[in-house]
């Protein structure tokens, strides 16, 4: 049974370009070394093999460390290798298909944006977790829309489940969202700037 109470504190997900195929395993070891419970496999340019592989020794590695494992997105992937769960936004599968296919066991977060509707829709059907943002211009996700902080305040009156912010956060940033008190903090870049990741966790770290 996966523990749910760990879905709590940094949410570190994996980059293409930040976390090559290369190192990491090593990088998301560095990660889990310093307490980090939660990450998330987020490639979309891997290959399926290539994937299939990598997130099968994460997986692995989550295990040793007794933290959550989350790919985003790619839920035949989630399902064949019995990952811990997935994450899915508005352009990805579906919920219910996810939810159906894995079962009321894995966790399934989903992205909201600034719908707190959305959220409250998906928390509804049993959603584990809900993402809003971006808050901050993201290096890794420069389409994105930027929502204002209030929605983490609006949120937090009516969603029952985790929130998770996600977008452009860093050191400076983040004390920004923590008034909110809200779950998970998603990060990407902040964590492997100039490979000094144990340094950089600590910065994020309250």
């Amino acid at each position: 049974m996966i523990d749910r109470s760990l879905l709590n504190g940094l949410y570190v997900l994996t980059d293409a370009t930040l976390t090559p195929e290369e190192t990491i395993l090593e990088q998301m070891e560095r990660v889990l070394k310093c307490g980090v419970k939660v990450i998330q496999y987020r490639d979309k340019y891997a290959s399926d093999e290539a994937a299939e592989k990598t997130c099968r020794r994460l997986q692995a590695l989550c295990d040793l460390y007794e933290a959550v494992f989350i790919i985003d997105d790619r839920l035949e992937l989630a399902h064949r290798i019995n990952a811990d769960g997935l994450h899915v936004g508005q352009d990805d599968v579906s919920y219910e298909e996810a939810r159906a296919l894995l079962g009321n066991d894995k966790i399934i977060g989903v992205s909201c944006y600034g719908n707190i509707a959305r959220a409250l829709h998906y928390a509804s059907l049993g959603a584990d977790y809900v993402a809003f943002g971006s808050f901050f211009p993201s290096p890794t996700k420069p389409n994105s829309i930027v929502v204002p902080h209030t929605v983490l305040g609006e949120a937090k009156k009516v969603i029952n489940v985790p929130i998770c912010a996600i977008g452009g956060i860093t050191p400076d940033t983040i004390p920004l969202l923590r008034s909110y008190n809200i779950a998970m903090y998603s990060v990407i870049s902040a964590v492997y700037k100039n490979d000094t990741i144990e340094e950089n966790i600590a910065r994020l770290l309250p």
